[in-house]
């Protein structure tokens, strides 16, 4: 995964495209049917991804072997590093790439006609020189290619298109907020990447394999220059490619195997972003006490004594906030959420912000989107997961931002929420934006309590220390 990006709020606007269903019940195949304007390229050898099938995805590839089965095959995940921030108020930006030859390029414009990507070697006079390695981007195309003084050409490699279902080209019109376009460049693997939205290989749309040969000519680059067709942007660069996702699958140091290392099927708290570590060491380990009282709260939440509560209970999941905010997430960092059978959240973020989730009863379902953007329905990223208890999984600024939660067994389902912006967080938004089904607009939504811990906890032991859930009157009345 590529370093967190400060900008990478999920707005956009895409036209229509053939969506199709990959990966699900039934495998099916998929010719991308494309204008001839498209991917104007000639003798390059083509071939698309499944959008549920392409294997950097960690939550989407077969089961293995001895594992339960919620846990999936991953491959294995690159550590990330901080990026370098630029920005330039005129039409063309211009930076240099921390590591020569490699990083990631991403820009926040509301462009509606153009955006150009360039990557070049430093001039004698210190200027970009030529050859460029290109990436232009219009309202049909999304092309690379290679720049000379004299023309331009093609690259020539294996194009993948990873999403189909997703558009790959500038809106005609910009969200207010702009869109995030990127560009990464994977020197070790001969790989570029084109995507939108957050820098994860999950939200790839093109993927060119190049041999190592045809892209020697760009080893060298160093120089990064960026051109749209207005002056609203802003450029950041990253030293590390855009690779391997992290899974979302989150366990001690202890329960990896060498197999699991091999596999990448789930990840240790010491990859994690920094904020989701110190959450994680908060709550890996719970005292009897609590793993009690989240017991109890499974078997009767739906007879808690508090008549509101109760009413919020049969209507949504409940939210119980425990301590105070201290100024460094979204609302109260620690929330317990109490999901009744069949209970779902709608299509959310959390504001940029990192999070650990554990279940503490029962299980819970999460399923991953590409972004929130009123009047365009969020896209889904693979396969959801399932959550047993205890198991803990996790998101990022970048990975995991957007997604929904639903408690899909017969049973009531317990999870501890933790929130914390990253250290590059400095606007500390304190709300989550969701996707409002009903009238399909980006809502914002800032983060209530139906209950604090200290009041839930009182409700609950006095119904654990009564131990008798029903009074005999109502024994006695059910069976009459």
């Amino acid at each position: 995964m590529a370093d967190p990006l400060d900008f990478a709020d999920p707005f956009w606007d895409d036209s229509p495209v053939e969506t199709i269903a990959i990966n699900g019940p039934e495998k099916l195949s998929y010719t991308p049917k494309m204008a001839a304007s498209t991917l104007p390229w000639e003798g390059i050898s083509m071939k698309s991804s499944t959008s549920t099938a392409f294997q950097s995805i960690p939550y989407l590839s077969k089961p293995v072997d001895s594992l339960p089965g919620n846990f999936t095959e991953y491959i294995f995940p690159f550590p990330c590093l901080p990026e370098s921030p630029v920005s330039n108020s005129k039409s063309v930006s211009v930076n240099e790439l921390k590591v020569v030859g490699q990083g990631t390029i991403a820009v926040k414009s509301t462009a509606t006609q153009s955006i150009e990507f360039l990557v070049s070697k430093k001039s004698d006079n210190g200027d970009a020189g030529f050859p460029k390695l290109s990436l232009k981007l219009t309202q049909t195309q999304a092309v690379f290619s290679k720049k000379t003084q004299t023309g331009e050409t093609p690259l020539t490699g294996t194009i993948s298109i990873k999403r189909p279902e997703a558009s790959q080209f500038i809106p005609q019109s910009s969200p207010p907020g702009g869109t995030v376009y990127w560009l990464s460049i994977d020197r070790s693997n001969w790989l570029l990447r084109y995507g939108k939205y957050y820098t994860s290989n999950a939200l790839t749309l093109i993927e060119v394999k190049l041999d190592a040969d045809s892209g020697k000519w760009f080893e060298g680059f160093n120089i990064v220059e960026v051109k749209t067709d207005n002056n609203n942007k802003k450029v950041t660069t990253s030293r590390l490619p855009v690779t391997m996702d992290l899974p979302p699958v989150v366990v001690t140091n202890e329960a990896v195997s060498l197999r699991d290392l091999d596999l990448a099927r789930m990840t240790t708290w010491a990859n994690l972003p920094d904020a989701c570590q110190s959450l994680y060491h908060n709550i890996a380990v719970l005292p009897r006490k609590d793993i009690g009282l989240t017991t109890n709260c499974e078997r009767n939440a739906n007879r808690i004594p508090n008549t509101q509560l109760r009413k919020k209970f049969e209507n949504q999941y409940l939210r119980i906030t425990i301590g105070s905010n201290k100024g460094n997430s979204p609302g109260i960092p620690y929330v317990m959420e109490v999901w009744p059978p069949g209970h779902k959240s709608p299509i959310h973020d959390h504001g940029d912000a990192c999070a650990i989730i554990r279940v503490l009863s029962g299980t819970i379902q999460c399923s991953y989107y590409d972004t929130l953007v009123s009047k365009v329905e969020p896209k889904l990223l693979g396969q959801p997961i399932e959550l047993d208890k205890d198991q803990i999984t996790w998101l990022g600024d970048n990975q995991y931002q957007i997604h929904a939660l639903e408690n899909i067994r017969s049973r009531t389902c317990i999870t501890l929420q933790c929130y914390q912006f990253p250290k590059e967080n400095d606007l500390h938004e304190e709300k989550f934006r969701f996707f409002d089904a009903s009238s399909k607009e980006q809502t914002d939504f800032h983060p209530n309590s139906d209950c604090t811990f200290t009041d839930f906890y009182n409700i609950m032991k006095t119904e654990w220390d009564n131990k008798k859930p029903y009074s005999e009157s109502q024994t006695l009345s059910k069976k009459g």
